[in-house]
């Protein structure tokens, strides 16, 4: 009598992600860091400094310190679950930041600007350690979009100040807060749009299950391999 042995469990290996799929928490990211120096200037005291009367000290608190200790806090979360969940991660960070710009355009004092940029430090934390694990994950052109990313990074955060200081000084600082609140709904509707191309082109690569052999029941005693 021969019994016929049970199928091996297949697992599927993961994907490895393409590399426009970057381009979804970057996107994020990106927007973040400009917000991050915007509400500075390199000749004096910032305009929304001297709108809300904040001290040099109160503003580096506010403004910087505040930012980036919650952009640090968010980046493992985004290290740990932006390759395997990008959408999720860069929809929430987008979330964050986008409800941080705005606390901070409708701010009337320290306490509530630190909040937005409290809430916007975790938005651009978690997108960016997002995009590190997705660029970490690519299999070709890692070395050219890690490049891409870095120098736009860079750039985001020199040219900010000086676009804030023209905006700042033309129509107030409040509106350089909100001009940024389109931008992020444009990267809401891109990183959908890229987990919804993602998640398809998932499904037609996918490999079909096995099929059991002829006759197999899943009871070995009763399929057609028994004798």
């Amino acid at each position: 009598m021969s019994v016929t042995p049970p199928l091996p469990h297949v697992t599927r290996p993961v994907a490895a992600p393409a590399w426009w799929q970057v381009s979804g928490p970057g996107l994020v990211a990106l927007i973040g860091l400009f917000m991050l120096t915007v509400i500075y200037r390199f000749d004096g005291m910032s305009a929304i400094q001297l709108d809300l009367g904040l001290s040099g000290q109160s503003m580096l608190m506010i403004g910087l310190v505040a930012y980036l200790v919650a952009a640090a806090l968010a980046v493992p979360a985004g290290l740990l679950l932006g390759a395997r969940f990008p959408t999720a991660v860069a929809v929430a960070a987008g979330c964050f930041l986008l409800l941080g710009v705005a606390l901070a355009a409708f701010a009337n004092a320290g306490g509530l600007l630190m909040v937005g940029r409290v809430l916007s430090g975790l938005g651009t934390g978690a997108a960016a350690g997002a995009t590190v694990a997705l660029i970490m994950k690519l299999r070709g052109r890692r070395g050219l979009v890690a490049g891409v990313t870095g120098g736009l990074a860079v750039l985001a955060l020199v040219l900010a100040p000086v676009i804030g200081q023209l905006i700042s000084e033309a129509v107030g600082f409040r509106v350089i807060q909100l001009v940024a609140i389109p931008f992020v709904l444009i990267a809401l509707v891109v990183n959908g749009v890229i987990g919804i191309v993602g998640l398809t082109s998932a499904k037609r690569q996918a490999p079909p299950a096995p099929y059991p052999p002829t006759g197999f029941t899943g009871d070995p005693w009763r399929s057609g391999g028994a004798s």
